[in-house]
């Protein structure tokens, strides 16, 4: 069981970027070696949906993979969603949706569940919670079975509820209060990014607002935000939306479609946020680290298509070692070891782009953030060219190729933006539309977002000075 700040990454921690970014091409490079992809002429995604009568929306993804079946449901509510004095409640019931059901009590149903499947889990964010399984083919009636009766039969223990709470209070003290990253870094970004909804809030909430999570509560949001017309199956593999469809008709088919949940969240203003300038020691950081965090409007991201222009665009500033600031900060200037990007989308509002480095241990903070700030700031005049542009849309289009060898790797990739907004047919042309993208696309957004009325926050997180 996980929380996901961003359902690619969980609790993303702004030096962590540098690393996975810079070794992402790699990545790509070493599964093309050892995968058996099949040949394929088509730039459509085998992607496709259906909604039953009761609302539960159902998407289909077939690949080349056989006998294998990644998927599971989802609901949309996260923290987002939380009342605002038990945010961290939807994380609580996801704990508690192991716990058993009327049903199966919690022994047997984890016995179940972890039997039948290669690799089973759950995770919260934001704007949605899933709960996720990768089994073969014929075992996959059995999850859906297990799933139909969690989301009506789930039995609320007092027992269970205390012993969760006091899991999550050491998970929030053991990830949060213990480490100065998320603490004082990661929290203070989702402040400076968002003032006034949920958003502003770690997915797992406060210890008071844990605390707060009585069984009345718990009850009245499972009974509330669990029902078909506010959840979706994804199942991606060795499937078709006709099987699909037979399947999960089986086994949620009867359930009552209850009343949709209309999500209202508060909107921060466009033109209004704080900057953070953050210098943080502690001696449970080893490195030099420096993040930079600059906001992306949501008219930017309004559909794939704008959404793939900004990736393309923040990979080719700093993600991996033919980016433009690897090339400078550590091949030319010799004043970093690594450099990373990473997008996060909410369903709602404005995204961030964190940009960060490890930088070198007798080098000047300044001299790197002013380097740092040189490039992004002229990244669309001086840095960005065609030859680039194609090099990061062939690194994006070969991962979608190898990932169809892979369903727990195309699910991730394709559940993001099934969570924010985008449609299935979209989904379905998202390599014509890559391979569509132009230059002079990338470069205007470019220039709204690399400028310094967008950055804001700037984080330098270190070792403790000599002597200090």
């Amino acid at each position: 069981m996980r929380i996901l700040n961003g359902i690619m990454a969980a609790y993303v921690l702004f030096w962590t970027m540098a690393f996975v970014g810079s070794c992402r091409a790699e990545e790509a490079k070493d599964a093309a070696n050892v995968a058996d992809v099949e040949e394929t002429s088509s730039d459509t995604l085998k992607i496709d949906e259906a909604v039953l009568e009761n609302g539960l929306r159902i998407i289909a993804v077939h690949t080349n993979i056989k006998n294998v079946v990644t998927g599971g449901i989802g609901y949309f509510v996260g923290s987002g969603d939380d009342p605002r004095n038990v945010v961290g409640i939807s994380h609580v019931l996801e704990h508690l949706m192991f716990k058993g059901t009327k049903n199966l009590d919690g022994k047997k149903l984890k016995e179940i569940i972890f039997t039948y499947n290669k690799d089973s889990n759950a995770f919260t964010s934001y704007d949605v919670t899933f709960y996720m399984h990768t089994c073969k083919k014929e075992f996959l009636d059995l999850d859906l079975k297990i799933e139909a009766d969690r989301m009506q039969n789930l039995a609320l223990r007092e027992e269970d509820i205390k012993k969760e709470l006091g899991v999550v209070i050491e998970e929030r003290k053991m990830r949060t209060e213990s480490d100065p990253r998320i603490n004082y870094m990661e929290e203070s970004a989702w402040k400076a990014m968002y003032l006034f909804s949920n958003y502003s809030y770690p997915v797992i909430g406060y210890l008071d607002q844990i605390e707060a999570c009585t069984k009345e509560e718990i009850q009245k949001h499972y009974k509330k935000h669990y029902i078909p017309p506010n959840a979706f199956i994804l199942l991606v593999g060795d499937i078709t939306l006709e099987e699909a469809v037979t399947l999960v008709k089986k086994h949620f088919g009867a359930i009552p479609r209850g009343t949709k949940v209309e999500r209202k969240r508060v909107i921060d203003p466009t033109d209004v946020s704080i900057r953070y300038t953050m210098d943080h020691d502690s001696k449970q950081i080893t490195v030099h680290n420096l993040n930079m965090a600059y906001k992306i409007e949501r008219s930017l991201i309004s559909n794939l298509r704008k959404l793939k222009i900004v990736e393309l665009a923040a990979g080719i500033l700093a993600i991996g070692q033919g980016s433009v600031l690897y090339q400078n900060l550590v091949d030319k200037e010799e004043l970093a070891y690594v450099v990373g990007s990473y997008v996060d989308v909410r369903a709602f509002d404005k995204a961030r782009l964190s940009i960060s480095t490890v930088f070198r241990e007798n080098k000047k903070m300044e001299d790197v953030k002013n380097k740092m700030t040189e490039i992004i700031h002229n990244f669309s005049r001086t840095y960005l060219t065609a030859e680039l542009l194609e090099n990061e849309k062939r690194k994006m289009l070969d991962e979608l190729e190898i990932s169809n060898d892979n369903p727990q790797r195309l699910f991730m990739i394709i559940l993001d933006p099934i969570v924010n907004g985008y449609s299935t047919a979209e989904l379905r042309e998202m390599k014509s539309i890559i391979k569509g993208i132009k230059l002079e696309e990338v470069l205007a957004v470019a220039n709204q977002i690399f400028i310094a009325e967008n950055r804001i926050m700037s984080i330098y997180s270190h070792p403790p000075s000599v002597g200090s």
